[in-house]
């Protein structure tokens, strides 16, 4: 389900991601984003291992985090690697 106060799905993104990554995505205007990711994510996986998702080194994000390459402006290359990871864990 996804919600429509953008202070409730910060506040859900801060949660589970620390306020460091979340302050990076604000400035970068990349929420979002990154709430799409998560909402697919959480489709498929626990909070806990779309958290761990987000924060660790990808290969096919060339060697960045997910946070960084939505920083980055990746929104279609991060949204992607998220599909084929999830998939992979059905």
């Amino acid at each position: 389900m996804y919600r429509d106060d953008p202070l409730d799905d910060e506040l859900e993104l801060r949660e589970l991601l620390g306020d460091d990554p979340v302050d990076r995505l604000v400035d970068a205007d990349a929420v979002v984003p990154a709430l799409d990711v998560l909402r697919l994510l959480q489709g498929w996986v626990s909070d806990e291992r779309a958290t761990q998702w987000f924060l660790g080194v990808k290969k096919r994000l060339d060697d960045r985090d997910p946070v960084t390459a939505l920083v980055d402006g990746d929104d279609d290359l991060v949204l992607d690697a998220a599909r084929r990871w999830a998939a992979a864990q059905g």
